[in-house]
C-alpha cells in the first residue's frame, strides 16, 4: 500500500511550538514589567510614607520645642483666649488647629505662632532622582494647666492630634497620610501621704495611734474639712514599724529591699492595720502591700539661695514678709535669715496682679505659740481672698542640723490646700514639727529625718523624708487627694498612636 505524504507536519508542530514559547515570552515580558511597575509604586509608597514621617517629626519638634513655648503660657498667648473645656480645644469658637496642609485652615489666637507653624512643617527631601514634599497640621485635642513641683510658675499638659501628607509628583505620583497622638504626661510630684526614702528598718516609724486617711480640699469651708477613710497611702524604699492603734486606711508600698535585718524580716511589721482603702472606705481589698519593682527615687529640691545673695547679710524680721526685698531676690522672689518670731507669707503683688511667690529662709524655729501663717491675696488685686502657691525653700547654709523647729498649731493654711504652701529642704538635718487643725503643707525632705510630735497633731497634705516618725496619741496625716491632680511635673512628650494611610 502507498504511503500517504507527511512532509508538512514537522512545520506545524514547529509553528506550534513557537507560537506557544512566543505567549511564554509574552507572559514572561508582562510579568516582568507587572514586577517592575510594583516595585516602582512599593518604592514611591515608601519614599511618600517616609517624607511623610519627615513632616510628622517636623510638626511634633515644632510643638515641643522651649523656644516655641507652649500655647496658654505668658501674655503673649493666655490660656484665656483657649475654651478646654471641651475636645478638641476652641478659640474664637473653632477647633485650634495649626496647618500647612492643604485644605486644612489654621486656626490660631497668635498669628506669628501660625506663620512659624507652616515653615517648620514644610520642606522637600531628596530620594533619588524623586521630591518628596511633607506638609502638616496640628489639632490641639486637650490642655489643662497645673503647679509644677516646688514652683510658682504653671505648668500645661497637652494632647495634639498631627497629621502629615508626604507627596511625590510628576507622571506617577504618589501620596501617603500618616497622623498620630503627640502628648505631654501628667506625672504626680505627692502620690502618697507618706513616703521614706530610707532602704533601712523602720526608715517609718509610726508609734501614733492617729489614722492615715485623705480628703480633698475643695470642699474645705471656713478652715475645716471632712476626712474620708481610704486612699491614705504610704510606702518607703525600706521597712514601716506600726503602732497597735495605727490604721492606714490605704496601701503600703515597698520594694522590700534592705530589709533582711528586721525582726519580721518584712517590709511591713507591727500589729498596725493596713486596711487597702482606694476608692471609698467600703471598697477595701485584701492586698494592702504593694511591692514596688524598685526603690522610688526623688530628685533633690534646688534649696540654695539665689546667686549673690549672702544669708549673713539678711534680716530675720516678723511680721508680713513680702517678696522682692533685697536686690537679688526680686518680683515674685523673697530672702531672709534665721526666723524665730510668727510671720505671714504674702503672695507676689505686682500693680493689681496677685500670683505665687518664692520664698527663700535660711532656718524656722517656732515655739510658744509663734505662727506661720499663709496669706491670700490682698483686696485690690484681681484674685483678691483666693490663696496662690507659696514655694518655701530653707537653704540651711551653716547646716545647722536642725533647720525647721515648728511647734503645735504653728502652720495656719485656712485653705487647706496643701499646694499652696510647698516647704522644701534638701540637706540632712532633723525636722520636728507638730501638726493643726489649719496644719496644710507638702513637706519635700527626701534626704532629712521627719518627727511628727504631739497628741491630736494633725498634718493636711504630704510628708517626703528620709525617715518618718510619729510620736503621741492622734498624730494623723491626712492625704489630700487633689494633689495628684494640681501639683505635677510633666514627663517626655510621647508618640502615643501612629496610622497611616497610602492614596
Amino acid at each position: 500500500m502507498k504511503r500517504s505524504s507527511q512532509k508538512g507536519v514537522a512545520l506545524l508542530m514547529t509553528l506550534i511550538l513557537v507560537m506557544v514559547l512566543s505567549v511564554l515570552a509574552a507572559s514572561m515580558m508582562f510579568l516582568s514589567q507587572s514586577e517592575t511597575w510594583s516595585s516602582q509604586n512599593y518604592r514611591l509608597m515608601t519614599q511618600a510614607r517616609y517624607g511623610a514621617e519627615a513632616g510628622l517629626h517636623a510638626a511634633a519638634n515644632y510643638i515641643i520645642s522651649p523656644a516655641t513655648g507652649y500655647p496658654g503660657i505668658g501674655t503673649s498667648d493666655p490660656i484665656s483666649a483657649y475654651n478646654v473645656n471641651v475636645s478638641p480645644v476652641t478659640a474664637g469658637g473653632s477647633p485650634v488647629v495649626l496647618s500647612s496642609l492643604s485644605g486644612v485652615s489654621a486656626n490660631y489666637p497668635v498669628a506669628t505662632v501660625k506663620t512659624a507653624f507652616t515653615t517648620a512643617s514644610t520642606g522637600t527631601l531628596t530620594a533619588g532622582t524623586n521630591s518628596v514634599n511633607y506638609t502638616s497640621s496640628a489639632q490641639l485635642l486637650s490642655m489643662r494647666t497645673l503647679l509644677g513641683c516646688g514652683s510658682t510658675l504653671p505648668l500645661t499638659a497637652q494632647l495634639w492630634k498631627l497629621t502629615s501628607h508626604g507627596d511625590i509628583g510628576g507622571l506617577r505620583n504618589a501620596e501617603v497620610e500618616v497622623s498620630a497622638l503627640l502628648e505631654s504626661h501628667i506625672v504626680p510630684c505627692y502620690n502618697y501621704a507618706a513616703y521614706a526614702t530610707s532602704s533601712g528598718c523602720g526608715s517609718i516609724n509610726w508609734s501614733g495611734g492617729g489614722p492615715i486617711d485623705s480628703y480633698d480640699s475643695s470642699t474645705a469651708s471656713g478652715g475645716t474639712v471632712t476626712t474620708q477613710a481610704y486612699d491614705g497611702s504610704i510606702g518607703s524604699n525600706g521597712n514601716i514599724n506600726t503602732a497597735t492603734h495605727t490604721v492606714i486606711t490605704g496601701t503600703f508600698s515597698s520594694p522590700e529591699t534592705g530589709v533582711g535585718a528586721c525582726s519580721s524580716g518584712d517590709a511591713l511589721s507591727g500589729p498596725g492595720t493596713v486596711l487597702d482603702c482606694i476608692v471609698s472606705a467600703t471598697s477595701c481589698g485584701s492586698t494592702p502591700m504593694i511591692h514596688l519593682p524598685q526603690s522610688v527615687q526623688f530628685q533633690n529640691p534646688v534649696t540654695a539661695y539665689p546667686t549673690g545673695v549672702v544669708e549673713s547679710t539678711l534680716t530675720s524680721p516678723s511680721g508680713t514678709l513680702t517678696p522682692g526685698n533685697t536686690a537679688n531676690c526680686t518680683g515674685g522672689v523673697g530672702c531672709y535669715g534665721n526666723i524665730n518670731n510668727s510671720i505671714t507669707l504674702m503672695p507676689y503683688v505686682n500693680g493689681t496682679t496677685c500670683s505665687g511667690a518664692t520664698y527663700y529662709i535660711n532656718t524656722i524655729t517656732m515655739n510658744g505659740g509663734k505662727t506661720l501663717t499663709v496669706a491670700p491675696c490682698p483686696v485690690g488685686t484681681t484674685n483678691a481672698g483666693s490663696y496662690q502657691p507659696i514655694i518655701l525653700n530653707i537653704p540651711d547654709v551653716n547646716n545647722s542640723g536642725s533647720p525647721i523647729t515648728i511647734g503645735g498649731g504653728s502652720v495656719a493654711n485656712s485653705s487647706l490646700n496643701p499646694a499652696f504652701l510647698q516647704i522644701q529642704y534638701a540637706g540632712t538635718g532633723s525636722i520636728n514639727i507638730h501638726g493643726g487643725s489649719t496644719a496644710a503643707a507638702v513637706l519635700f525632705a527626701p534626704n532629712a529625718s521627719v518627727t511628727l510630735n504631739g497628741a491630736n497633731s494633725d498634718w493636711y497634705g504630704s510628708l517626703i523624708a528620709s525617715t518618718l516618725t510619729l510620736n503621741g496619741n492622734g498624730a494623723s496625716v491626712h492625704y489630700d487627694r487633689r494633689l495628684s491632680n494640681t501639683v505635677a511635673t510633666l514627663g517626655n512628650w510621647t508618640m502615643d498612636t501612629f496610622t497611616w494611610s497610602k492614596y
